[in-house]
C-alpha cells in the first residue's frame, strides 16, 4: 500500500500547503483519519507495530480457516462503504450480516408443511445484525488501507518535537522523515508514552481504563446446532458468533466459532493460561449446545484493551483530542466507545479538525504574545500611574 502526494499540492477546504502527517495505529481510527486526511490532499504515512491492519477489525488464518477474532460486525452508520467500493471481479468489502430471526426447527408447520425447502425459506424473516468484511473483517481493513502508504511491522518508540516538525524512532533509530502533524490512533497506555509533549493529552490518556476479555475460537467437526448470533445473560459466555452464518464465507464443515467470554468471568481468569482457559469456555459451550462437541481447533485469546471502561474526557465533548500548538491528536477507544462505528467516527471528526488548519507551535506563541500586548501596556501604564 503506497501513496506519496506531491508537497505542492494545497489542502482542498483549506487552500494551504499539503501537510505530511503521521497515524501512529492502522486500527479502524487511525485508517479512518489517514483516508480522510488524504481526502483533503494532505500527505500521509500510517505506522503500525504489527503485521496487519484492522485493530477490532481483525481476523486470523488458521489451518481450518478464517476467524473473525475481534468485532464481529459493526452497528451504527458509518462512511466505510464509500471508503470501500467494490472493485471490477471482486466481491463489495462490506456486506449486510442477516440471520433467520427464528431458528428453522420454531418455524411453525401447519401450512407451510407442503412447501418446498427453498419456498419456506424465503418466508422466514431475517434479522439484520449489522455490516461485515467480506470475506473477512480483515479484508475490509485492507480496502480500507490499499490507497495508503502503511508501513507494517514499524512499531514507534518515541516521538519527538524538533522545532515546528515532528520526529518519529523506532527500533532501528530515528527515521528519516518529518511530519507537520501527528496522530496517535492507539490505546491509551500505548498512545501515552508518544504524548509527552503534551501534557494536557498526556493526562488526559493516563486516566483511560481498560476492560479486557476472553476469546475462544472453535473448530466443530460436527454441526453444533445454535443460532449463528446470540448473546446470553449470566453465563461465563456472553455472545457467540459463527462464521458460516456472515456473507462470503465458505459453509463447509469443520464449523467455525467464535466464543466471548463475559467481562465478569474474563476478569477472574485475567491470570489464567490460555490452554486451561480453552478447556473451561469449551465446556461452557458444550453445555449450551446440550451435545457433545469434538474439537477440530480450539486456541483461546486474551485481549487486553478489549473495550474501554473509563475514555477520555475532552474539552466540548468532540471524540477526539487535539493540541493545537503541537499538531498532536488523539483518535479512537482512549475518546470514545470501543465500537468499530465510534471509533470510525473517532477518526473522521479528527481528520475534519485537522483539514480545517491550524498554527503551528512558534506561530502560536507569536500570536499569543501580539494578543497580549495591549493586556501587558495596560498593566504597565497602571504601574507607571500608581507610581
Amino acid at each position: 500500500m503506497k501513496h506519496t502526494t506531491d508537497g505542492r499540492l494545497r489542502s482542498v477546504l483549506t487552500d494551504r500547503p499539503a501537510l505530511r502527517v503521521a497515524v501512529i495505529g492502522a486500527g479502524m481510527a487511525g485508517l479512518s483519519c489517514a483516508r480522510e486526511l488524504r481526502a483533503h490532499g494532505h500527505d500521509v504515512v500510517v505506522f503500525e507495530a504489527s503485521d496487519r491492519l484492522g485493530g477490532r477489525c481483525s481476523s486470523r488464518q488458521t489451518r481450518i480457516g478464517c476467524f473473525d477474532d475481534a468485532a464481529q460486525a459493526i452497528t451504527g452508520a458509518t462512511r466505510l462503504t464509500g471508503y470501500t467500493a467494490q472493485r471490477a471481479g471482486e466481491l463489495a468489502a462490506l456486506h449486510s450480516w442477516t440471520v433467520p430471526a427464528t431458528p428453522a426447527e420454531d418455524e411453525p408447520k401447519g401450512k407451510d408443511r407442503d412447501l418446498d425447502a427453498d419456498e419456506t425459506e424465503t418466508s422466514r424473516s431475517l434479522k439484520l445484525l449489522g455490516a461485515v468484511g467480506v470475506p473477512s473483517m480483515l479484508a475490509l481493513a485492507g480496502a480500507l488501507g490499499r490507497p495508503l502508504d502503511v508501513r507494517l511491522n514499524t512499531p514507534i518508540q518515541q516521538t519527538l518535537r524538533r522545532g515546528a516538525r515532528w520526529v518519529l524512532r523506532d527500533a532501528a533509530g530515528e527515521i528519516d522523515e518529518h511530519f507537520q502533524a501527528l496522530v496517535l490512533a492507539l490505546p491509551a497506555p500505548l498512545a501515552w508514552p508518544l504524548a509527552q509533549a503534551s501534557p494536557r493529552l498526556a493526562t488526559a490518556l493516563q486516566q483511560v481504563r481498560y476492560r479486557g476479555r476472553w476469546v475462544l475460537l472453535l473448530g466443530s467437526e460436527r454441526a453444533v446446532g445454535l443460532p449463528g448470533n446470540q448473546e446470553f445473560q449470566g453465563s461465563p459466555i456472553e455472545r457467540i458468533a459463527a462464521m458460516h452464518s456472515k456473507p462470503g464465507r465458505p459453509l463447509e464443515l469443520p464449523q467455525r466459532w467464535f466464543i466471548e467470554a463475559s467481562e465478569r468471568w474474563s476478569l477472574q481468569h485475567a491470570h489464567t493460561d490460555a490452554e486451561t482457559v480453552a478447556d473451561l469456555l469449551l465446556d461452557n459451550f458444550r453445555a449450551l449446545a446440550s451435545r457433545t462437541i469434538t474439537p477440530h481447533f480450539l486456541a483461546a485469546q486474551h485481549w487486553a484493551h478489549a473495550f474501554v471502561e473509563v475514555p477520555a474526557k475532552p474539552a466540548g465533548q468532540q471524540a477526539y483530542l487535539w493540541d493545537e500548538a503541537l499538531g498532536l491528536g488523539v483518535c479512537g477507544d482512549s475518546v470514545v466507545a470501543s465500537r468499530v462505528d465510534q471509533v470510525h467516527h473517532s477518526g473522521l471528526a479528527l481528520a475534519q479538525r485537522m483539514a480545517k488548519g491550524w498554527i503551528s507551535g512558534r506561530e502560536h506563541d507569536a500570536r499569543r504574545a501580539t494578543q497580549d500586548a495591549p493586556r501587558r501596556d495596560a498593566q504597565a501604564q497602571a504601574q507607571l500611574a500608581c507610581a
